[in-house]
């Protein structure tokens, strides 16, 4: 294990000690683990991929009175530790490559939160981890809200603002991926106008993947991905 995935670890362990207690928190490690050792001999996922059209006109999401948008600076990063997401050292990483973090406040307090990569973005079933992405393309991943706020309408404006500032910035469009059950989520981007291009299904038996990737659309962006995830 790298030094990156340690301090990753080590934090999640800290972060779960002060949630959940010790004693919860040692029975939550070991069913982490017994889960990862699982993972690590297989896994099955699967995820649709959506494509948003940032040259097509569409009304503005509004953000609920009381809430801030802000793109995340590097002192912001720390607020990520009360939402269920990513680790702080992850972050911090994602953050110094150059992805995006963007955060809904309410008062200072982080409600929502998502990434914006550009360039390439990391997916699991991509070899090396990382899918290169089309030109003037962006990957919306990691949205999250903080339980309190959920149904609050926060994620389908903030993807607005983030789609109008990107469109500003000479992209053409926005790919995100969603997990195939997770009907919640695959309501709210279709919602937004991310309409599904291709579904990717990932086995993984030990230390082969199988990466199959079929149309839902028949397009441009279904092509690059079966091209450079299917093997």
């Amino acid at each position: 294990m790298g030094g990156s995935a340690v301090a990753s670890a080590v934090e999640r362990v800290e972060r779960g000690v002060r949630r959940f207690g010790i004693a919860a928190s040692l029975a939550r490690v070991a069913s982490l683990a017994w889960t990862a050792a699982c993972r690590a001999c297989y896994l099955r996922e699967r995820h649709l991929w959506y494509a948003l059209d940032l040259r097509i006109a569409r009304p503005a999401a509004v953000m609920p009175g009381g809430f801030e948008l802000r793109r995340a600076g590097p002192a912001d990063i720390a607020l990520l530790q009360d939402l269920p997401t990513i680790g702080l050292h992850e972050a911090q990483a994602r953050h110094r490559a150059g992805a995006d973090l963007w955060l809904v406040l309410d008062d200072g307090a982080p409600a929502f939160a998502c990434w914006i990569f550009r360039e390439r973005t990391p997916v699991l079933a991509a070899r090396g981890g990382w899918l290169p992405l089309p030109p003037a393309t962006a990957c919306l991943e990691d949205s999250v809200a903080a339980p309190a706020y959920r149904g609050r309408g926060l994620a389908a404006a903030a993807w607005s603002a983030i789609a109008g500032d990107l469109a500003r910035g000479g992209m053409t469009s926005i790919v995100t991926k969603v997990r195939e059950d997770n009907a919640a989520s695959r309501r709210a981007v279709e919602k937004a106008g991310f309409e599904p291009t291709a579904l990717m299904s990932l086995t993984r038996l030990a230390m082969r993947a199988h990466v199959d990737v079929s149309p839902y659309r028949d397009n441009a962006l279904f092509a690059f991905l079966e091209e450079v995830l299917s093997r």
